[in-house]
């Protein structure tokens, strides 16, 4: 009998056997307590305060620590990292993530896919895990990071000495092992320098971009940490899923039946994460005393939480060691983690794997194995699981059948250069200053270009120098179609509007991004009320006039605590006369605004409210509506809700649109988990609002966003909303779900 652990081909049924003994038993192989049931896993990932990651990402050894100093960071990954540095750290790249943003590099992906396989389609067999599993991730992971292309080989040899820096059987010397990591980094920091006033779209670029918007507090050495570990990660991972996961796929007959549409193969990726992960287990410290099943375990104590056996608990999934893909994921799968250390480039993973399950059967005819299923041999079995080679055979097409339409070209130039954001070159025609510390901007086309295409309600990001972008509300009439205007609040001698402030003269140039509108306006025939907070009064001015045109029931209030402050009051009593009323907290003793008695003489079921200003005011507003009918209140923030996530959890309904489903989600469950009980199979990886993978639809209702990969204008818009951590302000939401 064979020591538990030792052979990687006994894996599952190592893991089972721990499943099924009662106790919690520690094993020298794995260098902890084995946490093999989904409970006992869940229990320990979303307690990252009792159960410390730190672990995970080993020291590096003695012989090179003192090499290393202030060059190399130590903590080069965020699994290095308990909180609160691991939340700091996270919020700067989460948003990067979210699954539909990611959608823009596909082509990127499909084209080196493509490329890959044009070099040995002729040859009709070959290791997919290092001809094209490996290669794929890794070239396509340097670009959207913002790194050179053409330095992907070199790239991917230093990140496989992470971890390996000292040993002795390979070919490299140990001094050509810390030279390469060292360089490595050096060319890492330079290429972040390089980003500070150099903004592509890539991964480098977003994280200059939150640090400059104040979305997260990162020194440059923070920054630099971030960069090796994600590409480490976001290549490793998905080398081996696909590899593993093409073997099982052609062993049980399911190629076909996985690779028919874009639906297939994402419910099949789903059931491989879940059946086989390339995430054997991560090890966690224990901090503080806990008990675990029957388990007490003591500070300094180590755990392996075994996530490929919680994935494969009978208790949570019916026939676990079958692959089903059209298995109601009831229960989320632990094959990208869970809780705040789920991993954050999972969305980018599914996009890759999508992809490379499309072009693979797209070009490679009668795909089958070459190498006996039986006789795949498994690297030993960690953290990490993964074959050594997977080799495969298929059909040479015919010359003619080879002319695949890449459509891209070259993958290191016109892809990258189509995935940048559109950037518009405007001339400052006037700048005029409208109130205290406030000046209006009017902003006409360079070149006789035409103005960008907006309604009300839309705003611009304006590059402010090597401050990064911010946004700015329009503030024209949308009948005005030879310049747009803005105004800009100077918030500090420093910033953003500050730069503004000082350098937007007439005739300057400056450089914004196309318009969005996340604060549509819907006219009809309900009566309608704008209602603004100091500088809040920006898009609600181009949305009182096209309700002037549309000749429909509207009116504005206008609040602020000094008339100084508040700008165009002059334009909009001369525009709205009568239905213009304005209210100055200092012209009023002190006194604010009763909002509620306000509304209270209003019909709710006729009525529509849109509101913009600060939070004070915004909440406010909320708590009066918040038993409003769906639809009543429209909101623009000027920043998050930061109070979002204080609020007691409160029960309320939850429609599902499309089948026209009520659920009722309690105090203590999630709306991922109801309706995912109910079957609406909605995907999740992190279940702590990090990784945007379970993004939904809000057709109405108010959202009380708690997550932090939604931008402000996207939390603002109300429009989606992550279902795992995010609730309901008012008493009803409607998903775009069935």
């Amino acid at each position: 009998m064979t020591c538990p652990f030792s052979n990687p081909r006994n894996l599952f049924d190592d893991l089972a056997a721990a499943r099924e003994t009662p106790s919690i038993e520690y094993s020298d192989k794995l260098g902890g307590y084995v946490i093999s049931r989904y409970d006992d896993i869940v229990s320990v990932l979303d307690n990252p305060g009792v159960f410390s990651s730190r672990p995970a990402v080993p020291d590096f050894p003695l012989q090179v620590k003192h090499i290393f100093a202030n060059k190399v960071p130590e903590k080069g990954t965020l699994l290095a990292h308990d909180n609160p540095d691991h939340d700091r750290l996270r919020k700067s790249a989460a948003s990067f993530f979210v699954p539909r943003r990611l959608e823009r590099f596909e082509p990127l992906l499909r084209a080196t896919a493509h490329d890959l396989i044009d070099g040995f389609v002729e040859n009709g067999c070959i290791d997919i895990k290092s001809n094209f599993a490996l290669q794929l991730p890794l070239r396509t992971i340097v670009i959207v990071a913002g790194l050179d292309p053409s330095r992907w080989q070199w790239i991917g040899r230093c990140l496989s000495l992470f971890g390996g820096i000292t040993q002795t059987n390979e070919e490299l010397s140990v001094e050509q092992r810390v030279q390469d990591v060292l360089e490595l980094h050096e060319y890492v920091a330079k290429v972040i320098e390089e980003r500070r006033t150099d903004r592509r779209d890539d991964l480098i670029s977003h994280i200059w971009n939150e640090r400059d918007a104040g979305v997260v507090d990162m020194k440059d050495y923070e920054h630099l940490s971030m960069i090796p570990g994600l590409l480490l990660a976001g290549h490793e991972t998905t080398t081996n899923l696909l590899s593993m996961g093409i073997s099982h796929l052609i062993h049980y007959d399911l190629w076909d039946a996985a690779t028919e549409n874009e639906e297939s193969r994402k419910a099949a990726i789903e059931e491989l994460l879940r059946y086989e992960s390339a995430i054997t287990g991560m090890e966690r410290l224990v901090k503080e005393e806990s008990k675990i099943g029957d388990l007490v375990v003591r500070p300094g104590e180590r755990l392996f939480v075994a996530l490929n056996s919680g994935s494969r608990d009978s208790t949570k999934f019916d026939t676990p060691d079958k692959l089903d893909f059209k298995r109601q994921h009831k229960h989320q799968h632990l094959g990208f983690g869970r809780g705040i250390h789920a991993c954050l480039g999972a969305p980018f993973a599914r996009l890759l794997l999508r992809t490379e399950l499309a072009v693979l059967k797209e070009r490679l005819p009668n795909l089958r194995l070459k190498t006996p299923y039986e006789e795949i041999q498994y690297c030993r079995v960690h953290s990490v699981r993964g074959p050594e080679a997977v080799e495969i055979e298929w059909d040479v097409p015919s010359p003619d059948e080879m002319r695949v339409n890449v459509g891209q070209g070259n993958v290191n130039s016109p892809v990258r250069a189509a995935a940048k954001t559109e950037e518009i070159e405007m001339v400052v025609g006037d700048v005029t200053k409208v109130a205290n510390k406030i000046i209006r901007l009017t902003l006409c086309p360079k070149d006789g270009e035409k103005v960008p295409k907006w309604s009300p309600g839309s705003h611009i990001d304006v590059q402010a120098g090597t401050i990064g972008h911010r946004q700015y509300s329009i503030c024209s009439k949308p009948s005005d179609d030879g310049f747009i205007q803005i105004a800009v609040l100077k918030e500090s001698d420093t910033g953003a509007s500050n730069w503004i402030h000082q350098n937007a003269v007439k005739g300057s140039e400056i450089s914004v991004h196309g318009t969005r509108n996340h604060f549509s306006l819907e006219l009809g025939s309900r009566k309608t009320i704008f209602i603004a907070g100091g500088i809040g009064i920006t898009p609600i001015i181009p949305m009182a006039e096209a309700a002037k045109e549309a000749g429909v029931n509207y009116s504005i209030l206008y609040l602020g605590r000094s008339r100084g402050n508040l700008a165009f009051v002059n334009d909009l009593r001369e525009a709205h006369q009568d239905r213009f009323m304005l209210w100055v907290s200092q012209d009023q003793g002190g006194a604010r605004f009763d909002i509620k008695a306000f509304l209270a003489q209003e019909n709710l079921e006729d009525l529509r409210v849109y509101c913009c200003g600060p939070e004070a005011l915004l909440t406010g507003i909320e708590e009066v509506l918040a038993d409003a009918p769906p639809g009543v209140l429209r909101l623009e923030r000027f920043a998050a809700n930061s109070t979002g996530n204080t609020k007691p959890n409160t029960s309320f309904e939850v429609i599902l649109a499309r089948s026209n489903k009520t659920l009722r989600v309690p105090e203590d469950k999630s709306v991922l988990e109801v309706i995912n009980e109910a079957g609406a199979g909605v995907m999740s990886t992190c279940s702590t609002g990090v990784c945007g993978t379970c993004e939904v639809r809000v057709l109405d209702g108010l959202v009380d966003h708690r997550d932090v990969v939604l931008t402000h204008s996207e939390k603002a818009g109300g429009k989606s909303m992550m279902p795992c951590v995010s609730r309901c302000l008012g008493k009803k939401l409607t998903l775009d779900l069935w």
